[in-house]
């Protein structure tokens, strides 16, 4: 009996041996599974975190953001660069600025109602346009005849600025009134423009900013506007405010079949004609040829105008040139040149 209550209890404790052994190796097996699950899940969680480390780098946000924007800003970048050729802000580039467009403007020979008189000097006027960006260069070209006229773009930079200095000089100033031209959108002739699209309160609202925008103006002549200055409806709207405000108008004749001075006709407004665009190209022997002949128009009519812009070779040439020309023409001021087209 003792015998078989031992072997019995051999028995019970290798079962019970058996199960606390099989206790611990369902609990290791269990932790091992757990520990290589927590193990898994960091990696994980460093492998995501490397990805969205990396994806927000600055230089990587750029690269993306240049993908996205490109193909959309393209209309926008040819715009800034329209508006860069029209206003005169320099670029990084060999290229010469470009203050106007010259394409298509009309060069015919103006009309003259009066014959050249024999008593008088033959007279030319010079205008310089799209002034408000080069300080320096505009008080040069001030400085070289008191004569010279000056008209200057709406809402430039340092249009107030240069047209305060220029008239406590004695310049005579006008508005260079942007225009909506025939290449618009791809043209743009920049801040303030009247457009074709304009109904006629809107029209007259802005050109009474853009008349209020530049102090000391005595008179207009417009920015491009080869579109515009095309229809007679809107000459007629703008004259009327002009012929209110006392302010004269020179018609740049970029357009072909400008009716500028039919509306000026018909307003009774003071008015005059471009004859000679003088630095299409800024070359100073191509702006001494334009020179010569702005003053063979002029002794052959007895008067003439000249449009230049503020290039360093427009200022070069003038510098040399308009001293010879002392007892040989009168330089004048724009409104001297102005009347009510008979």
């Amino acid at each position: 009996m003792a015998a078989k209550k031992k072997v019995k209890k051999k028995a019970v404790s290798r079962r019970q041996t058996n199960r606390r052994k099989s206790r611990k190796s369902s609990f290791f097996n269990e932790f091992k599974k757990n520990l290589v699950g927590i193990i898994i899940l960091i990696s994980v969680c460093l492998i995501v975190a490397m990805i969205a480390d990396f994806s927000f780098q600055p230089g990587h946000i750029e690269k993306k953001r240049e993908v996205v924007t490109k193909p959309s800003d393209k209309s926008k970048i040819k715009e800034v660069k329209a508006k860069k050729a029209v206003t005169g802000l320099k670029e990084k580039s060999d290229n010469p600025i470009r203050y106007e467009v010259f394409e298509d403007v009309d060069h015919t020979a103006v009309e003259k109602s009066l014959p050249p008189s024999k008593d008088h000097m033959p007279q030319i006027a010079i205008i310089i346009d799209d002034i408000g960006y080069d300080k320096k260069i505009a008080l040069a070209l001030c400085s070289l005849n008191s004569n010279i006229t000056f008209s200057v773009l709406p809402f430039a930079p340092f249009g107030k600025y240069i047209s305060g200095k220029l008239h406590a000089k004695g310049s005579q100033l006008m508005l260079h009134l942007p225009m909506e031209p025939v290449e618009y959108p791809d043209i743009n002739p920049g801040p303030g423009a009247i457009l074709s699209g304009m109904s006629p309160d809107v029209l007259i609202d802005q050109l009474r900013k853009n008349i209020r925008d530049i102090p000391y103006i005595v008179g207009v002549n417009n920015h491009m506007g080869s579109k515009v200055t095309s229809h007679s409806d809107q000459m007629n709207q703008i004259f009327s405010i002009l012929k209110k405000e006392n302010l004269f108008f020179v018609d740049s004749r970029t357009a072909p079949k400008s009716q500028c001075k039919s509306s000026a006709r018909l307003l009774k407004l003071k008015f005059a004609q471009r004859d000679v665009f003088l630095d299409n190209f800024q070359d100073t022997e191509y702006i001494t040829g334009q020179l010569r002949e702005l003053i063979d128009l002029a002794k052959k009519h007895g008067s003439a105008i000249g449009i230049g812009h503020p290039y360093e070779a427009t200022l070069q040439t003038l510098s040399k040139e308009l001293p010879k020309l002392k007892n040989k023409v009168e330089i004048v001021r724009a409104s001297a040149l102005t009347a009510i087209p008979g």
